[in-house]
């Protein structure tokens, strides 16, 4: 017995507004065998680069024919696009704001640009009255070449993607997580030959620190920043059982040199 389809939400859209409920009932009305499952709704509002990060962190663990709907959009009611895009036999519906960048360069990615019914549609809530009726109809079986047309233009952010992997190692502060740990955009497969637990390095960030990767989060020094590889493969920078955001004043898209010894 095939299981009901799978729609996923991710916003900004916190969770003291009626705005996520209306989402949903939207879904229910028009793909009422799906199973909703929710990301988050606590991306910071209109952080198109934290909401990228999400995005490309949730696609490995969901099945084929998932419907990821991603609704981070400042520039709701103007001229922007809308788009889906296929990767890996998922469907992510969102605005063309560069909010799906990971996935745009990867290989095998499709997309395309939604047709304007501009019928009904809310200048200030286009996601309950375009795209999640795009999402739901992608979840019964819809094609996305019904549903819009190829495009070879969508917009991504390119800083999202500025990594140096010369001595020195240059990346960003892409994303942090609740508790204060900033995830950088350094992959561990890029630098692992280069970055080896218990190797020493000099880091700049704010300032300039001598350090070396963690291993886990309790080796951590607790008066100056520390790096881990987390679950996911990043560099992360923290510090234990506190906030590595507020101690050190960091702020996304902050910039981080590591100078090999």
């Amino acid at each position: 017995m095939a299981l009901s389809p799978i729609i996923t939400l991710t916003t900004d859209f916190g969770t003291t507004d009626y705005f996520v409920g209306v989402l949903k009932g939207v879904l229910i009305q028009n793909a009422p065998c799906s199973r909703i499952v929710d990301i988050t709704h606590d991306i910071s509002p209109h952080d198109i680069h934290s909401a990228a990060f999400v995005v490309q962190e949730t696609v490995n663990y969901f099945p084929e024919g998932t419907v990821h709907l991603v609704v981070v959009d400042p520039g709701v009611g103007t001229a922007r696009r809308k788009i889906i895009l296929k990767y890996r036999k998922q469907f992510f519906v969102a605005p063309d704001n560069g909010v799906l960048t990971y996935l745009l360069v990867r290989q095998g990615s499709q997309v395309y640009g939604i047709k304007d019914t501009h019928e009904n549609i809310s200048p200030t809530f286009a996601a309950r009255d375009h795209f999640a009726p795009v999402a739901a109809a992608l979840s019964k079986g819809g094609s996305p070449d019904d549903l819009g047309h190829k495009i070879s233009d969508p917009r991504q952010i390119e800083v999202l993607q500025e990594v140096q992997l010369g001595n020195p190692i240059r990346g960003r502060i892409v994303y942090f997580d609740r508790f204060g740990n900033a995830i950088t955009n350094i992959r561990k497969t890029d630098v692992e030959e280069k970055l080896k637990a218990g190797q020493a390095f000099e880091a700049q960030l704010k300032e300039t620190y001598q350090m070396e990767i963690k291993r886990n989060y309790q080796e951590g020094h607790e008066d100056k920043p520390n790096f881990i590889f987390n679950s996911s493969g990043w560099l992360e920078i923290f510090l234990p059982n506190t906030s590595a955001k507020l101690k050190f004043k960091l702020n996304l898209m902050d910039s981080i040199s590591i100078h090999l010894n």
